[in-house]
């Protein structure tokens, strides 16, 4: 069984699905301290290029399923309108939008919310089956980077771990392999698909993909997906 683990980003980009796709279980890294900005900033496009979408936290050195959100700035109407002026005359706007102002209208208090309910909401979007879990939720997991990780691999049942590329200069595959697990490299090359505003830029969220291409967006990645064993 493969699983895969990373931390609940905000508005997750492609390669998030990929892993997602590429995986028997997805472990979200909800009880470790937030260190990437993808955990509450991603960016669109827009007629005029790159726009960010900054989610505002109160303690951002705490665990990711602390984190609190300050609502009072009413960034969620921002972000929601800075979705409508970049994607409002995409073919699915009329068929997502409803969908993303709910999820903006009544997520709660913490950013794991918000996040894990677009997550949720374009796993299912996208006719995913991949179970998602929260690394919080299981228990007796213990340890830091490279033991926590196979901790959690072991708590599942698997046998093998997909890993991002970037995790190779630094994970200790002896670890794993010690612990019966193999660990399988993420192979993603970014797609090019119907883009509006001019020149094609990757690496965006991937609502950016979805209401460009609708249904049609879960092709773009299956092409790339890696066998499972």
């Amino acid at each position: 069984m493969i699983v895969g683990i990373h931390q609940p980003n905000y508005l997750p980009w492609i390669g998030y699905f990929h892993k997602m796709l590429s995986c028997d279980v997805f472990v979200l890294l909800d009880d470790v301290l937030c260190s990437n900005k993808a955990e509450r900033r991603n960016v669109i496009k827009g007629s005029n290029g790159i726009v960010s979408l900054s989610v505002p936290v109160i303690n951002k050195k705490a665990l990711i399923k602390d984190i609190q959100i300050k609502n009072e700035l009413n960034w969620k109407h921002r972000h929601f309108n800075s979705l409508q002026g970049c994607y409002a005359k995409t073919e699915y706007w009329e068929q997502i939008s409803p969908s993303l102002l709910k999820i903006y209208q009544h997520s709660g208090s913490k950013l794991i919310d918000i996040n894990l309910e677009i997550i949720h909401f374009i796993r299912d979007y996208l006719g995913m089956k991949t179970p998602i879990v929260r690394s919080s939720e299981l228990s007796g997991i213990k340890g830091k980077k490279n033991t926590k990780l196979i901790n959690i691999c072991k708590s599942l049942g698997a046998d093998m771990y997909l890993s991002g590329n970037g995790a190779k200069s630094y994970i200790d595959e002896n670890d794993f392999q010690n612990n019966n697990i193999t660990i399988v490299y993420q192979e993603f090359e970014h797609p090019v698909y119907p883009q509006r505003w001019g020149k094609f830029i990757p690496n965006l969220s991937i609502i950016d993909l979805l209401l460009n291409c609708g249904p049609n967006s879960k092709n773009y990645l299956s092409k790339q997906i890696i066998t499972k064993q």
